[in-house]
């Protein structure tokens, strides 16, 4: 067997960019305050640009790999903690689709379904669903694999991916 695997970078959310530009601008006026005199803004500069750059280098990616019918996720930070998320086992996958498609609509529609977001959140991004039943019932996986990746869970699961 072989194993393919999937990295996809994951956009920054709108709020987390607004407040990287927040951070940054309090501490350089923080500093220019500082520069004509007012030194009790040096800990607000200090801590304006600290925390800027923090949220500045903050990076997410997913990774989805699939080994010996096994669907398995996880998430990168910063290119240096992983974090393993929930995976399963093919025998448990209802259908992998593409996001809206009929075959998983009935799926979508399910009020109950526990849904995880691995996507990138870019929009032209092709995502697909995976339905699958987890340890509380439906959950839904939305997710962007490649042609590789679902080459490789159809060669033993052909009946549960529609491209």
């Amino acid at each position: 067997m072989f194993e393919v695997y999937v990295l996809v970078k994951k956009k920054k959310p709108v709020f987390l960019m607004f407040f990287t530009v927040f951070s940054f601008v309090i501490g350089v006026l923080s500093a220019l305050a500082t520069m004509i005199g007012l030194y009790f803004f040096v800990p607000t500069a200090v801590f304006g640009i600290i925390l800027g750059y923090f949220f500045y280098t903050r990076n997410y990616e997913y990774e989805y790999s699939f080994f010996d019918d096994d669907v398995r996720f996880a998430k990168i930070i910063n290119k240096s903690s992983r974090k393993k998320l929930p995976g399963y086992k093919m025998s448990d996958v209802i259908a992998i689709a593409p996001a809206g498609d009929p075959s998983v609509e009935q799926y979508e529609n399910d009020s109950k379904a526990k849904i995880r977001r691995l996507n990138s959140g870019f929009q032209n991004a092709k995502v697909f669903v995976m339905a699958a039943k987890g340890e509380k019932g439906l959950e839904l996986v939305y997710f962007e694999p490649d042609d590789k990746y679902l080459d490789a869970v159809c060669v033993k699961n052909g009946f549960k991916v529609k491209r």
